[in-house]
């Protein structure tokens, strides 16, 4: 099941990955309304989901990532019954299904959020994130990359972060607008999904600027250099 707590939010709470998340980390990540906004039409086996989880989040890299839990653990149980029958333990090898106190106190992964590239000597950094179909809609996402942020800003120094979010996904655009992030360019044409070429909008936000909303002050005025 997923580690130890790490970031705690009002709904979610952020737990280092583990092992054991890699049959949560599978299911999900092959799911279409995971890869196709993700823009990866290549399946994951476990061996392929467990090599990224090795290289990416617990390697010798500068990369950091976490499984994103939800605190009212019942609400996410119950949204994953009505989906589709299944319990979480399932996904832990708990042939039970789950039922009992023990169940009760295990920690209900819904998604994750990573910064798996990391560009030195820049300190620039690629957020990545995915919530589980069953349980969109409820602000994970939105509150489990601030709290990715918040670390990646205050304690592993990055200066700025950034996202390339598919122009068809509205939804990981408003959640990326929320946490203060501009649109910075577009990638023309630059992925194929659905049978079609489709542009790419690239996000970033700079460490000031997080921190000035943190603290409730205006952004800070850009600077731009001088070319005559």
């Amino acid at each position: 099941m997923p580690g130890a707590a790490f970031a705690r939010g009002e709904s979610v709470v952020l737990r280092t990955v583990e092992t054991e998340d890699v049959a949560f980390l599978q299911r999900w990540r092959n799911h279409p309304d995971v890869r196709r906004p993700l823009t990866d039409a290549d399946p994951r086996n476990g061996e392929q989901v467990a090599e990224y989880v090795e290289n990416r989040v617990s390697g010798d890299g500068d990369g950091f990532g976490f499984v994103v839990c939800a605190r009212d653990r019942e609400a996410a149980r119950r949204r994953l019954r009505e989906y589709d029958g299944a319990t979480p333990a399932l996904e832990y090898g708990d042939d039970e299904g789950g039922e009992g106190d023990a169940a009760d106190d295990r920690p209900v992964p819904v998604g994750t959020v990573h910064m798996p590239w990391i560009r030195q000597p820049h300190a620039s950094g690629m957020i990545m994130y995915w919530i589980a179909p069953p349980h969109h809609g409820h602000g994970y996402v939105t509150e489990a990359t601030g709290l990715l942020l918040e670390y990646a800003f205050d304690e592993r120094r990055i200066a700025k972060a950034t996202a390339i979010v598919l122009e068809t996904n509205e939804g990981s655009q408003r959640v990326l607008e929320k946490l203060g992030f501009e649109r910075e360019g577009v990638h023309r044409r630059e992925t194929f999904v659905d049978g079609e070429r489709r542009d790419n909008y690239r996000y970033g936000l700079l460490a000031d600027e997080w921190r000035a909303r943190s603290d409730g002050r205006p952004a800070p005025a850009r600077t731009r250099r001088r070319t005559d």
